[in-house]
């Protein structure tokens, strides 16, 4: 088994947004490992809301087989209400520690990672603009 976190997405904006969930490599999903990275391919969060709230949905990555010697990673993609393109944040698991590999817009997109603990925490804040 991999490194997990806890992750959340909190939507600060006026509209919906709608997140995707893209590039995924060696990682568990759908519930594998009790993984649920798939839980935010094509999740609706409403203004103000958090989701899933509470401690987050509990992600994976894997490091046995053919991932014992590359790094997991992922990307999620976040649009608006109009489908437009807010950005895309991309993760990466490199020796038990998740850290931001990218993120295409950090002026509205706010990513918090704490690897202090295992499983670690990633919070995800989509700002108002």
């Amino acid at each position: 088994m991999g490194y997990g976190a806890h992750m959340n997405i909190t939507n600060n904006r006026p509209g919906t947004i709608t997140t995707y969930v893209n590039n995924v490599q060696c990682m568990y999903q759908d519930g594998d490992s009790n993984s649920y990275l798939n839980d935010f391919n094509d999740c609706e969060i409403g203004s103000g809301g958090t989701y899933p709230g509470g401690q987050g949905a509990y992600i994976e990555a894997k490091d046995s087989d053919t991932c014992f010697f590359q790094s997991a990673q992922f990307t999620i993609k976040v649009c608006d209400s109009n489908n437009s393109i807010i950005g895309n944040v991309s993760f990466s698991d490199d020796t038990h520690s998740w850290k931001l590999s990218d993120n295409t817009n950090p002026d509205v997109i706010d990513v918090d990672i704490n690897n202090d603990q295992n499983p670690g925490t990633i919070a995800i804040t989509v700002a108002a603009s």
